[in-house]
């Protein structure tokens, strides 16, 4: 029977999740913060003309509270949307062990607790990226399982294995 290269068992705990879904919104799309720096700025633009001539005074500090709104808006929605998640968690999917062993062709998911097993190989995968402290699979552009840097045993080796499996798919960010 065909052996692992890889074998590493993790777990995913609610501040995991936590930081995740902050990565997921404000680093894993690029565009979020640039989106919000614009639209706070036309917003702002049409607040500052509302007196008939551009006043920039006006348009600084209206820009600057329309940008910092927009952030606490995002901010809030993922916690609420963590909230949620933990609530709705009827499964223990938090801090249950994950194995994943990962063979040339292929990775191979198993959690014991929730008697789960799944397979898929590394083509399958929408994207992996690699932050501080995870690695994300993406298995589709909305659902992703991590990976958390303290569970892997040789960083360095498991990294190198990564980048050659996914090429392309893989990112650092």
């Amino acid at each position: 029977m065909e052996q692992p290269k890889i074998v590493v068992n993790t777990t995913m705990s609610k501040e995991d999740y936590r930081k995740f879904l902050y990565i997921a919104t404000f680093r894993r799309n690029k565009v979020i913060i640039p989106l919000l720096v614009l639209i706070s700025l036309i917003g702002s633009i049409i607040i500052s003309l509302e007196s008939g001539n551009l006043n920039y005074i006006m348009l600084i500090i209206s820009w600057i509270l329309l940008f910092a709104l927009a952030i606490i808006v995002v901010i809030f929605r993922v916690e609420m949307r963590n909230a949620q998640r933990i609530k709705t968690d009827k499964t223990g999917t938090f801090d249950s062990i994950n194995t994943l062993k990962f063979y040339d062709d292929r990775l191979v998911m198993e959690n014991k607790e929730l008697k789960s097993t799944g397979e898929l190989k590394y083509s399958q995968f929408y994207a992996l990226m690699e932050t501080k402290d995870y690695f994300i699979f993406y298995l589709t552009m909305n659902q992703a399982s991590l990976i958390r840097k303290k569970d892997v045993d040789d960083l360095n080796s498991f990294k190198e294995f990564l980048v050659e499996k996914f090429g392309n798919k893989y990112k650092s960010i």
